[in-house]
């Protein structure tokens, strides 16, 4: 999940989702005209909202400390990282890869959680030692409340929540099989969100208000990253040994990026199989120029055809994502959802283009290794 980018810490990219703004209005008026006028009726209109914002924004800062913790244990242990995003829950860590055993995923899990603590400690001992403005006191009572509560709703057993890795990493450990501990983790992980559904809706129905509908929308969240989670752990155990170089398509031509729409369609891309095709570069020292696919036509307006052409709807060198005949398929998979694209292109090591790896690359691959039913099945641990 990437976003806005608003820097970098400890060389770690920051960036917000835009679903994060929403929630930073949320919680600040709800702070500002519900927690904080209930506690201090004294204080003024400026002041509360003041507090209101300083808390969310706190609450925010320490959301990245905690994803700070599993990244830079990560990092440590030799994951690459590839940012943090704030988004509507909270915060997600950008892994390049899961941890390779139980004890590390274990120790990931619980960095995020322990910096949690630590914050929460520090900050409620500050607030009985500080002697005032009670506005002072009253944030840091709060912050350190807060994260009370993230440490114990993170520690929950429901994948993928961090008690839901360590709950992965206990079941990775007594089976010795990563895939079947993180079925069975997100399934624990399922019935907590289906939890918090029901306890939403009976919120709702007896007290009315929001609380219920966020309680909702937590549980409708997680249940969406839980079967994630498990599909795509399944996905990346099926394309174990399999390199790019099998996933890849040979291109049948070139494009000129001079070429008219309308005569790519009629000419070169009339066998629809074909996907993609490479684009010739308007630069001489380039070895190619982009790469234009079926889809790309299928952006773009009919009546547009004959005006634009090849170089106005490909997507540019600089653009694609770029891997290795030898690069895994599921180092492929990952690169494909971090740049949020859909093609990369496979060079060798002069740069020279040797074909694409695309979603239906993928999904040619898979289609083999499904049920009757149509799910994906586990490769044969007997094999």
């Amino acid at each position: 999940m990437t976003g806005i980018r608003v820097g970098r810490l400890f060389g770690i990219e920051l960036a917000v989702h835009p679903s994060w703004f929403f929630v930073l209005v949320f919680f600040a008026s709800t702070l500002a005209t519900g927690f904080f006028p209930r506690a201090h009726p004294e204080w003024g209109l400026t002041t509360t909202w003041g507090i209101a914002v300083a808390a969310t924004l706190l609450l925010f800062a320490s959301v990245v400390a905690h994803e700070l913790g599993h990244s830079l244990v990560a990092r440590s242990q030799g994951v690459p990282v590839s940012g943090i995003t704030l988004f509507l829950l909270g915060g997600v860590a950008r892994l390049g890869r899961e941890p390779d055993s139980p004890g590390r995923e274990a120790w990931m899990a619980v960095a995020g959680p322990l910096v949690s603590v630590a914050i929460a400690g520090g900050s409620l001992g500050a607030a009985s030692l500080v002697p005032g403005p009670d506005q002072l006191v009253a944030l840091l009572t709060y912050l350190g409340v807060v994260n009370a509560v993230l440490v114990a709703f993170n520690l929950l057993p429901g994948f993928p929540m961090d008690g839901g890795r360590v709950l992965r990493a206990l079941l990775w450990r007594i089976t010795g099989d990563r895939v079947r501990a993180t079925v069975w983790a997100a399934g624990v992980g399922q019935a907590f969100a289906w939890l918090f559904i029901a306890l939403g809706t009976g919120q709702i129905l007896v007290a009315g208000g929001l609380g219920g509908v966020w309680l909702i929308l937590v549980g409708w969240m997680l249940i969406q990253a839980a079967r994630a989670t498990a599909r795509q752990t399944v996905v990346e155990d099926l394309l174990t040994g399999v390199s790019a170089r099998r996933l890849m398509t040979t291109p049948r031509g070139w494009l000129s990026p001079y070429m008219t729409l309308a005569w790519a369609a009629r000419d070169r891309l009339r066998d629809w199989d074909t996907r993609c095709l490479p684009v010739a570069p308007e630069d001489p020292d380039a070895e190619y120029g982009g790469l234009m696919c079926v889809r790309d036509l299928e952006r773009t307006a009919p009546d547009r055809y004959d005006h634009d052409r090849v170089r106005d709807v490909m997507t540019p060198t600089a653009d694609l994502p770029t891997v290795t005949p030898e690069t895994g398929a599921a180092d492929v998979l990952r690169l494909l959802r971090e740049k949020e694209a859909d093609r990369a292109v496979v060079v060798d090591r002069g740069g020279r283009l040797l074909g694409f790896v695309d979603a239906e690359a993928f999904a040619r691959f898979l289609s083999v290794r499904r049920r009757p039913d149509g799910r994906l099945k586990p490769p044969s641990r007997a094999a």
